[in-house]
């Protein structure tokens, strides 16, 4: 009993605030600005081009360097805490890019997550997963994450985690709201598609928004479904196991 209360615990602290709360491009949406040497935007500027911000990442060791992404135009940067805003990528300049993350070890290997994955009519579907190797100067996409490659259900990236350790985990749902997790050992190369819902009560239709590593112990993930459902792993995301419902996110 204590153990369970010490992940719903847990997942109440990394998720309040979060859960409760090619096709690409859909036709006459309006591209941001498709270079990073644009003239610098302010964020009213940046959001009237881009639509709305979807996510907000900052460097873990340079706190002045922001990334935006946005709901319809791409990925944008900030090198001057949030004063001044530039498209990051011709390659996303049209997406929705819904989840950021860097390598806790190496904050030069970033990570962007594209299509919005709410149950509104509004969100936009993806194109896949970005890596970035020089520290968000350039990006590159990562070919088996891509929807037109491996199929619909990498069609929204909610949200990514990447361990001490190095493995990288993918919350990613289809166009149905079916959610899933991923998982790669291998910087985004190759995908193994975890088997997260075996004794759950859970079924078609349930999204995970969020999934986290503990940042001192790399074996320790958790995630939050739809239906509140706390599941948790020891083994760095191979296996899960649930630990019990949330009480303050339904």
């Amino acid at each position: 009993m204590l153990y369970s209360k010490r992940w719903l615990l847990l997942a109440t602290l990394l998720f309040a605030g979060n859960v409760c709360s090619s096709e690409l491009p859909r036709a006459g949406q309006k591209p941001a600005a498709n270079s990073s040497l644009a003239e610098p935007m302010s964020s009213s500027a940046m959001a009237e081009e881009a639509g709305r911000v979807l996510t907000l990442f900052t460097h873990p060791k340079l706190p002045h360097k922001l990334w935006a992404g946005t709901a319809h135009g791409g990925l944008w940067h900030s090198g001057d805490t949030g004063i001044t805003w530039r498209p990051v990528s011709d390659l996303m300049r049209n997406l929705a890019v819904s989840s950021l993350a860097a390598d806790p070890g190496n904050p030069d290997l970033m990570y962007a997550g594209t299509g919005e994955g709410r149950s509104n009519d509004a969100a936009f579907r993806g194109g896949g997963m970005f890596k970035s190797e020089d520290g968000g100067a350039s990006w590159a996409l990562l070919p088996l994450s891509s929807p037109e490659t491996v199929g619909e259900n990498w069609s929204h990236i909610n949200h990514i985690a990447i361990s001490t350790a190095g493995v990288i985990l993918a919350a990613t749902s289809d166009n149905s709201h079916n959610g899933f997790i991923y998982r790669s050992t291998d910087g985004g190369l190759g995908w193994g598609l975890v088997p997260v819902y075996i004794g759950a009560k859970v079924g078609p239709h349930n999204m995970v928004y969020k999934v986290r590593f503990d940042p001192e112990n790399p074996n320790t993930a958790i995630f939050m479904d739809a239906y509140a459902n706390v599941t948790h792993s020891t083994d760095g995301g191979m296996t899960w196991q649930v630990a019990g419902k949330s009480t303050t996110c339904k």
